[in-house]
């Protein structure tokens, strides 16, 4: 499991692995890591991962993460039109709005973590000052200050040979902030003598997988670098973009 391979799965526990799968580092993919501990499919351990008893056992955050997935499929259903009107007012696909927004907080509209970010669309403070947002819990107001910001990124990003490079430059930007991707990207082009029009997402992707701070570690994990939490999350956004679009979601 890419970011997460040096650990045996001999090695691992429940609550590690519900630690894990709460901040997005493992997903339903991930076999082995869950059919030691469950002893089941990966296609029925949602069910068991996002049980109650669970949450309270360890983290008692049920007040701040849906208590199963009825509970987010309600919720999408109830934030649809708001993911659309934003997207329209900021020329986006709103199903790309949709993507973020579970990648965040699973549509949560009270999700908040330890670096206070918090919202449906997990916005720091000074973000959501900058984008007029007052009340970052507020699920209307989060929605549409991501939407503004991710569409500001896309626009402000000068980089990436196409609209899927920008896009997803950009994706990795909101995740890891927009200057320390600025910042990769000038060094990916002195290093590979490129124009910024010629570097694609695969570039920095490299970049951010291979270079990008070794020694700075996410949570209590040994294994799981900043760089490859920005590949990761971009390509999950990517995945619940695609996987939307293709159920025509509705």
């Amino acid at each position: 499991i890419k970011g997460l391979s040096d650990k045996n799965e001999d090695q691992i526990n429940e609550k590690e692995a519900y630690r894990f799968f709460k901040q997005g580092l493992i997903n339903a993919t991930d076999e082995t890591w869950f059919k030691n501990i469950y002893q089941v499919k990966p296609s029925h351990y949602l069910e068991i991962i996002d049980n109650q008893i669970i949450e309270k056992k360890y983290y008692d955050i049920e007040d701040h993460i849906d208590e199963n997935l009825d509970n987010k499929n309600k919720s999408f259903k109830f934030y649809i039109d708001e993911f659309k009107e934003a997207a329209k007012l900021n020329n986006l696909d709103w199903e790309l709005l949709a993507a973020i927004a579970f990648q965040e907080s699973q549509w949560n509209p009270k999700a908040r973590s330890a670096t206070q970010v918090k919202g449906m669309m997990m916005l720091t403070l000074p973000t959501a000052k900058s984008l007029g947002v007052d009340n970052r819990l507020d699920p209307v107001q989060s929605i549409n200050g991501g939407a503004s910001y991710i569409a500001k990124l896309i626009d402000e990003i000068n980089f990436g040979t196409s609209t899927g490079d920008t896009i997803s430059i950009a994706l990795a930007a909101y995740n890891l902030g927009v200057g320390n991707i600025n910042r990769y990207l000038e060094e990916i082009q002195i290093n590979l003598n490129k124009e910024n029009f010629e570097i694609t997402w695969d570039d920095l992707s490299s970049f951010l997988t291979e270079e990008v701070n070794h020694n700075e570690l996410i949570g209590n994990s040994t294994n799981y670098k900043r760089g490859i939490q920005a590949v990761d999350y971009v390509t999950r956004v990517k995945d619940y973009y695609y996987l939307i679009l293709g159920l025509g979601c509705n």
